[in-house]
């Protein structure tokens, strides 16, 4: 789902963003996959895993390439909070933050049925 920035802080992309992938030295501060890396996509015991490529590996066949695109997650759900603090903030991969929010999401889409 695209981001929609009007809902986070004017200085969201020049400065918060940079400087939580900083602090997390580019890496998902939940797997450790680093910014931008390769990795074969695939299912094992009916769920997604990642794993990183290495020089000379083949691609298995049921696995997708991606594209790892660090995102920041906002660990108390709240993206509308625009004092939000950098301890409340943390840098993942789309795999790990779509897994954080999953619970939430839930919750939101079951509090919004009539």
């Amino acid at each position: 789902m695209p981001v929609d920035y009007k809902k986070y802080p004017k200085n969201w992309l020049t400065e918060i963003r940079p400087r939580i992938l900083e602090r997390a030295n580019h890496k998902c501060e939940n797997c450790g996959l680093e910014n931008y890396s390769i990795v074969h996509s695939y299912k094992k015991n009916k769920k997604v895993v990642w794993e990183k490529l290495s020089y000379g590996d083949y691609m298995r066949m049921e696995a997708k390439t991606v594209k790892v695109i660090l995102t920041i997650a906002h660990l108390d759900h709240d993206e509308t909070n625009q004092d939000i603090t950098d301890d409340r903030l943390k840098a993942m991969c789309q795999l790990c933050h779509l897994r954080y929010d999953a619970d939430e999401k839930k919750r939101r889409r079951s509090s919004s049925v009539c």
